[in-house]
């Protein structure tokens, strides 16, 4: 009975602990802000207020002119391209080219047998000679018999046969000519030449194939010039003139940029993309651009005058969103900004700061939304 009387008083205790220690900690939350270390002011809003501003460097927005430009995905192609095929079956007999050479206009390629061809010219050569002699004899005979008419020492009746002879001789001869230049056709078909001047690709024949009409023998691409197809939204169509410089760029070429001018605007828009193909010249007397590369192609097509522009560092990047720290009275506000376009180590802002304001560019990533901040000399900010 003792040690039951002890268990209870023992409770007892640990229930009158339990109490005060909840009814302490109550009024100490209802008393914060009174109490040292915890909420008040004593010690706590002192040393905050001594924390000293975080120094930044700061650039004011300024006012200027930009540049709008339009940025798409172009195509190179060859000024000039075509794949050479022969219209006429026939044996490979010389290639009188290396692949991947320059070619003039007119130079031959490609050589067929053309032994039938030439045995052909040979034989309308002899026969032309043949029929020349008979017509001079048949022009002979009749000069002749014009002659004798005169003094009626020739029947009328001889006088045209001569006459007819004459003529038949002159198309016998006509008519050898012909199959002479019909046969010289056809050995020139014998060839394959080029049809303008270019760089020939790789070959796909080689000596004592046979060649059959449509079947491919060599690229060959005029790249003095390069052009660029590139497709631009239709709202942009009232931009749009050729004359206008362009700029592209190739990973091919880090650094490299390529100008060139619009030479032409499709006439027509396209149905699934609203987009209209735009060409542009670009001058490749080095060879560089090769048919078939992207280029990332910027278009400039009108100027923006009293455009707001603020350095590119000044800007933080927060998912989709774009902000900048604008400075007010020491203190940094956060400033969510719509961004146009770009430059060199500059950006032009649509909205979220106007011209004069100071933004952070040096120490943003220090600073947060309403801190204390301390504009660095300029001197002190370029020796850092």
């Amino acid at each position: 009975m003792a040690g039951l009387h002890k268990t209870i008083g023992s409770l007892f205790v640990q229930l009158i602990v339990v109490g005060a220690l909840g009814a302490g900690g109550w009024w100490a939350y209802q008393n914060r802000d009174s109490l040292p270390f915890i909420g008040g002011d004593g010690g706590g809003s002192a040393a905050k207020s001594e924390r000293p501003p975080t120094p930044v460097d700061i650039a004011g927005a300024r006012v200027g002119s930009v540049l709008v430009t339009l940025e798409a995905i172009g195509t190179a192609r060859a000024n000039e391209s075509v794949t050479l095929m022969s219209d006429e079956m026939g044996l490979v007999t010389n290639i009188h080219f290396g692949e991947g050479a320059r070619v003039a206009k007119g130079d031959v390629l490609i050589s067929f047998d053309s032994g039938i061809q030439r045995a052909e010219i040979e034989v309308s050569r002899a026969e032309i000679a043949v029929h020349l002699a008979r017509l001079e004899n048949a022009r002979q005979l009749y000069a002749r018999a014009e002659r004798l008419m005169q003094t009626q020492n020739i029947p009328e009746a001889r006088v045209d046969e001569l006459a007819a002879n004459l003529k038949a001789a002159e198309a016998e001869v006509k008519r050898w000519e012909a199959a002479l230049a019909a046969t010289r056709v056809r050995l020139s078909k014998r060839e394959v030449r080029a049809p303008f001047a270019g760089r020939l690709g790789m070959r796909n024949i080689s000596v004592g194939a046979l060649v059959e009409p449509g079947d491919p023998i060599v690229t060959l691409d005029d790249i003095a010039v390069i052009k660029l197809d590139f497709q631009v939204p239709e709202r942009y169509l009232a931009y749009l003139q050729p004359g206008q410089e362009v700029a592209a760029s190739t990973e091919a070429y880090p650094g490299k940029v390529f100008f060139g001018q619009v030479s032409s605007i499709d006439s027509r828009v396209d149905a699934v993309t609203r987009a209209v193909t735009i060409r542009a010249l670009i001058d490749n007397a080095d060879e560089a651009l090769k048919p078939g590369m992207f280029l990332l192609v910027e278009l400039g097509i009108s100027t923006r005058h009293q455009a707001v522009i603020i350095p590119e560092e000044a800007v933080v990047a927060n998912g989709t969103q774009r902000y900048v720290f604008v400075v007010e009275e020491g203190q940094a506000r956060q400033s969510s900004v719509e961004l146009g376009q770009r430059m060199p180590g500059e950006v032009e802002v649509v909205s979220g700061v106007v011209a004069g304001e100071a933004v952070i560019v040096g120490g943003v990533q220090k600073v947060r939304d309403g801190a204390n901040v301390a504009p660095r000399p300029t001197e002190a900010a370029a020796a850092e």
